[in-house]
């Protein structure tokens, strides 16, 4: 689709991932896709009651996106494995990302598989894994059993065959998250952490597994709510267009989608306005902003996207380059499903 098509259907709620309460197609939800016409929707484990009523949510939800907005969501969750998995038994349980990469190679392959031929069979296209970021702290950091390990070039080998094995049974992988939060010494989900990297060579420990999933051609990479001085002082990376647009689209020439961090959290909400989040967000090349935890925040945030598209040439320029980047996701997605 074009440029010039997308300036005549430009809507900020496009560029929303969202989050929601419930198990079935209530009110809430159809708010969301008919009011904010968001572009997706995350799935959280207190969406999921039994396989046969996801199945059936995402069926009815799709159904109903057609019906009001004229298109269909994409659905995303985070189904890692370990301390960070959304379905419950009796959907399989997945051994953490540290338990994988104990396995090598053979266990990487078959838990990925594994783990797309159920997204696949619920109606989900993008799995918010695997995470790339490497294991720097001690045994107790709130990283260690997400991360693959703490060799760059094991967690960027095990996140290449995650990744290609994901996407090879057409699900979307999604590494994170850039530029690397192993270093980070408070959780972003309650803190703002500061990752000082003192040398060049820890930065670029640090992006070598990004830079390996960019390669393997990865469709989605999802940002850091940390402060990176050496690169950005004055915002954190999900809102920098330094570290965004300069450094991962230009340098490692990531084109696939970029993916905030779930802005409800603690790193973030509270202390930008919609307005900043939005300008920066754009600014960055951020192509979906996810709200996953309070609802509340979504109208605010569709209300600046949309002001921003509408009054400022320059953001609608960068929000019709997003749109062009979500619809060639759906062309490569398709592809890969056929394949």
């Amino acid at each position: 689709m074009s440029v010039s098509r997308h300036h005549r259907e430009r809507d900020g709620g496009r560029q929303l991932m969202v989050g929601f309460q419930g198990t079935t197609l209530a009110e809430e939800l159809k708010t969301l896709i008919r009011d904010f016409k968001v572009g997706g929707i995350v799935i959280f484990k207190r969406n999921v009651a039994s396989p046969e009523q996801l199945k059936t949510l995402l069926i009815e939800a799709q159904a109903y996106a057609r019906e009001t907005i004229g298109r269909p969501l994409w659905v995303a969750i985070d189904q890692e494995g370990g301390p960070v998995q959304r379905l419950a038994p009796p959907f399989l349980r997945l051994p953490s990302a540290r338990e994988m990469a104990a396995g090598g190679e053979a266990a990487v392959q078959e838990w990925a598989a594994r783990a797309a031929t159920d997204l696949r069979h619920l109606g989900i296209h993008i799995n918010l894994a695997p995470v790339l970021d490497i294991a720097v702290g001690n045994e107790s950091h709130f990283m260690t059993e997400r991360s693959l390990g703490h060799e760059p070039t094991t967690v960027a080998q095990l996140g290449v065959l995650w990744i290609e094995t994901l996407q090879r049974h057409g699900i979307s992988a999604t590494g994170k998250h850039y530029p690397g939060l192993g270093r980070a010494k408070l959780d972003p989900h309650h803190h703002a952490p500061v990752i000082q990297w003192e040398q060049e060579e820890a930065m670029a420990a640090d992006l070598l597994p990004f830079r390996a999933a960019i390669r393997a051609g990865v469709h989605g990479i999802m940002t850091s709510h940390a402060f990176y001085p050496v690169l950005d002082p004055s915002w954190p990376a999900t809102l920098s267009p330094t570290i965004n647009r300069d450094w991962l689209r230009q340098r490692l020439e990531f084109a696939g989608i970029l993916f905030s961090d779930d802005l409800d959290m603690a790193a973030v909400a509270g202390h930008y306005s919609f307005q900043e989040i939005v300008r920066q967000g754009l600014l960055a090349s951020l192509d979906f902003f996810l709200l996953c935890q309070d609802t509340r925040n979504i109208e605010p945030l569709y209300r600046a996207l949309t002001d921003a598209v509408r009054h400022d040439q320059g953001l609608a320029e960068l929000h019709d380059q997003s749109l062009v980047r979500i619809d060639r996701l759906g062309m490569v997605g398709a592809r890969e499903h056929v394949a």
